[in-house]
C-alpha cells in the first residue's frame, strides 16, 4: 500500500513537506500544489518556487499542472524539465469557481473533447511521466463515463480520484459506490483521494475496491500528522510523537521565516493551518480561537507549544 500527500494550496507546500519528512515521517509521493499557467504564461510565477531544488532537499515532489493548453503545458514542462524532474500531474479536479469557469481544474470534466485534445496533444510532445488527478465530474457523476475511455487510450502513470464532482467542491458526502464503478474500468492504477482521517477510512475503500491500494491524503494528514505512522504501521510513544511534533513546528516556524516577511504573514498561514490541525487536540477549538487572535509570532509559540506539551 502506498501513501501520498495531497496537494493543498497554502497548507502542504514545501515548507510543510520539508519538515514533516525531516521531523514526522516519508510519504511514498507528495505532489506539488498547482502551478496555474494559462496561455503560455504561468500565470503566479511566484508558485514555480514551490519545486525549486533548493527548497527539496529531502524529497522531491510531483510538480502539478492547471491549465488547459498544451502551449501552456509545454512552459511547464520546460521548468520541471529544467529542474530535472521526470514525471508531473495534471490537475482536473481543481473545484473553486474561478478556476472551474476558464474550464481549468474540475471544468474541463464536462468536456470531454477537450480533454481527449489535450492529452493527445501533450503526449505526442512530452517527455515525462503524465498522471492525472481528477474528480468524478463538473456537476455530475455520469460525465465520468465518458472520460473512462478517453483516459484508458494513454499511458498515464495513474490516475487519482476525489469522488465528489467539482460543482460540490468539498461539500457533502464521497461516493464510495460511483468510484468503485469507475476505478474498476480504468486501465491505469487508481488513487483514491478524499476524506481519508482513520484507518478505518481506508479499509472501507480497500474492502469496496481490493484493486486500489494507493491512497492520498490532505486534511486527515493535518488533522493527525500521525496516520501515517498508524498506517505504516510505526509503533510510537506519546513522549515520541510529542517531541516529534514540537520539533515539526519549530521547523516550520523557521522555514517560514525564510518565506514570509513579517509576523502577520506568517500567522495567516498558521491560522489557516490550525483550522485542521485543532481537530487533533481535546480543547482544539479553544486553542484555534487563541490563534486566530494572535498578533505576535511570540504569542502564537507561546499557544502552540504550550498545547503540544500538554499532550505529555
Amino acid at each position: 500500500m502506498q501513501i501520498y500527500l495531497a496537494p493543498l494550496q497554502g497548507l502542504t507546500d514545501w515548507i510543510f513537506r520539508e519538515s514533516f519528512y525531516e521531523h514526522i515521517g516519508q510519504f511514498d509521493k507528495t505532489f506539488s500544489p498547482f502551478i496555474r499557467v494559462q496561455d503560455g504564461e504561468f500565470y503566479r510565477p511566484s508558485q514555480c518556487n514551490d519545486i525549486l531544488p533548493e527548497h527539496n532537499t529531502f524529497q522531491k515532489p510531483v510538480p502539478q499542472f492547471l491549465g488547459n493548453d498544451v502551449v501552456s503545458f509545454q512552459c511547464f514542462e520546460n521548468f520541471c524539465l529544467q529542474h530535472n524532474y521526470t514525471e508531473a500531474n495534471i490537475n482536473m479536479g481543481c473545484p473553486f469557481p474561478i478556476v472551474v469557469n476558464k474550464g481549468m481544474g474540475g471544468g474541463i470534466l464536462s468536456h470531454p473533447e477537450l480533454v481527449a485534445q489535450l492529452l493527445q496533444r501533450i503526449f505526442e510532445v512530452t517527455k515525462l511521466k503524465i498522471s492525472i488527478k481528477c474528480r468524478l465530474g463538473k456537476d455530475h457523476v455520469s460525465e465520468f463515463e465518458q472520460l473512462i475511455p478517453i483516459f484508458n487510450d494513454f499511458p498515464l502513470e495513474e490516475i487519482i480520484i476525489h469522488p465528489r464532482v467539482a460543482k460540490q467542491q468539498y461539500k457533502g458526502e464521497v461516493d464510495l459506490e460511483a468510484f468503485a464503478q469507475s476505478a474498476s474500468k480504468l486501465k491505469h492504477q487508481v488513487c483514491y483521494n478524499g476524506d481519508i482521517l482513520s484507518i478505518a477510512d481506508i479499509d472501507k475503500i480497500k474492502n469496496l475496491c481490493p484493486q486500489v491500494d494507493r491512497f492520498m491524503i490532505g486534511r486527515g494528514i493535518l488533522q493527525n500528522p500521525f496516520l501515517l505512522a498508524e498506517i505504516k504501521p510505526q509503533n510510537l510513544t506519546q513522549e515520541e510523537k510529542v517531541n516529534m511534533l514540537r520539533d515539526f513546528h519549530l521547523s516550520v516556524i523557521e522555514r517560514c521565516k525564510l518565506k514570509y516577511s513579517g509576523d502577520l504573514h506568517l500567522l495567516k498561514r498558521f491560522e489557516e493551518f490550525w483550522s485542521y490541525h485543532a481537530l487533533g487536540f481535546e480543547d482544539g477549538r479553544k486553542i484555534y480561537k487563541q490563534v486566530k487572535k494572535c498578533t505576535t509570532l511570540t504569542k502564537y509559540e507561546g499557544i502552540i507549544f504550550k498545547a503540544i506539551n500538554d499532550l505529555e
